[in-house]
């Protein structure tokens, strides 16, 4: 059995922007209920995961947050437990530097996600995002310790020694598991890193077909299969 079972949000279990289906969260319960720890692993912040897990009522669900960055148990605040991979003097530089080059250019014509660790901009129209491409394009020596996601919506920059293969290692090591106790589902290339460190990766859509272990058109299919594994 695997016993760490670790899920994007956005796309995965829930629409981008939307609730997870009923049948979703029923279907989380019962893997829970089995004995699987069900954890969360997405770009989004801790703090944001845990409005989503107070709803879904599960008994002790995991937040792995900032693509690797932190990691809560359980949904109180202050959390139970918090962690925060740790990260280079230089890449914590250059995240700054990167910042003040886009506040320079965009200052109140973005939104910046409030991270522990990434830098997370979120352009209010096209030309902001083409500068920031152009800004990052241009400095590619100020980049050496960070890594970039581009998303429709979003940037995400974050230091090269974090991913959410490194948050899902480090929650495995603190649960006392290997990667072979770890399924990982995902839709996106955020995910690539996790279904490489997981022993078991299930694809929902077919953006990372090549990636995953095999793919489902819906989550429901993934989490079926998962419920039937053992």
């Amino acid at each position: 059995m695997h016993k760490l079972l670790v899920f994007d949000l956005d796309g995965t279990l829930a629409p981008v922007g939307k609730g997870a289906k009923a049948e979703t969260i029923e279907m989380l319960k019962r893997l829970e209920a089995k004995g699987h720890c069900v954890a969360l692993c997405s770009g989004k912040p801790t703090y944001y995961l845990c409005g989503i897990l107070r709803q879904w009522e599960l008994n002790a669900p995991v937040m792995i947050g900032e693509n690797g960055g932190v990691i809560q148990f359980g949904v109180d605040l202050p959390p139970a437990r918090f962690e925060i991979f740790p990260y280079g003097e230089t890449a914590k530089e250059q995240l700054a530097l990167l910042k003040k080059r886009i506040d320079q250019a965009w200052k109140g014509r973005l939104w910046y996600q409030p991270n522990e660790v990434a830098l997370t901009p979120f352009p209010y129209e096209k030309a902001c995002f083409d500068c920031i491409q152009a800004i990052l394009d241009r400095h590619p020596e100020d980049l050496t310790e960070l890594a970039v996601y581009r998303h429709g919506d979003c940037f995400d920059i974050l230091p090269k020694t974090i991913s959410k293969a490194g948050g899902v290692e480090y929650l495995a090591t603190l649960l006392g598991l290997t990667c072979k106790d770890v399924a990982a589902v995902g839709d996106g290339v955020n995910d690539v890193p996790m279904f490489r460190y997981a022993d078991l990766s299930l694809g929902v859509g077919n953006d990372v077909r090549k990636f995953a272990s095999m793919c489902f058109p819906t989550v429901g299919e993934a989490l079926t299969y998962l419920l039937n594994e053992d």
